[in-house]
C-alpha cells in the first residue's frame, strides 16, 4: 500500500504542481493571483515544497534506500520545509506591502 501512495505523490505532484510552480518562477501565473505581490517568490516556495515532497522524500523511498539514507533525507526535508516557511513569510510581507501601496 505504501508503495502505491509514494507513486501517487510522485505522479500527482509532478503533473499538477510542478508546471504551476515553474510558470510562477518564470513570472507567469493565474489571473486571480497576479494582484497579490511577488509571483516569482511564490513560485520559488512552490518549487521548494515540491523538492521536499518528491525529490527528497519520495524518490529515495521508491528506490529502496537504506534506513540511514532515509534518515538523512528526512533531515533535508525538514530543512527545506523550514525554507518554505521562510519564503512564505517573505511573500506575505511583500504582498501586504504591495496591497497597501497599490502596486503589484
Amino acid at each position: 500500500m505504501g508503495l502505491y501512495v509514494n507513486w501517487g505523490f510522485l505522479t500527482g505532484s509532478t503533473m499538477l504542481w510542478l508546471p504551476f510552480a515553474v510558470a510562477q518562477c518564470r513570472g507567469r501565473t493565474l489571473p486571480w493571483l497576479r494582484h497579490r505581490g511577488p509571483v516569482r517568490l511564490l513560485g520559488a516556495a512552490g518549487l521548494t515544497l515540491y523538492g521536499v515532497v518528491v525529490v527528497v522524500s519520495t524518490v529515495p523511498r521508491l528506490a529502496g534506500a537504506a534506513p540511514g539514507t532515509l534518515a538523512c533525507v528526512s533531515y533535508a526535508a525538514m530543512a527545506l520545509t523550514g525554507l518554505y516557511g521562510v519564503l512564505l513569510v517573505i511573500y506575505a510581507v511583500k504582498a501586504s506591502a504591495a496591497s497597501r501601496t497599490g502596486c503589484a
